[in-house]
């Protein structure tokens, strides 16, 4: 899984099958449309920045604060 995000956040799009498989492994129970529903009213930097922190990852960022990638 952890390979998996590292892939989706250096090719800078959501993979929101991903991120649902993500979910369902941390204890969400609800269903794709209730989850697609949640994801609408969520802070994706928040979200994201909340994986990133649980899969210990280092990021790369420009002088801008701007995400450009993972380091491994």
């Amino acid at each position: 899984m952890k390979e998996q995000y590292i892939k989706m956040r250096n090719s800078h799009h959501i993979d929101a099958a991903l991120l649902y498989t993500f979910a369902r492994e941390q204890g969400f129970d609800g269903d794709t449309t209730a989850f697609m529903t949640a994801m609408q009213f969520m802070d994706i930097n928040e979200m994201l920045g909340a994986i990133d922190r649980k899969f210990e990852l280092t990021l790369l960022f420009d002088k801008n604060n701007k995400f450009i990638k993972v380091i491994e």
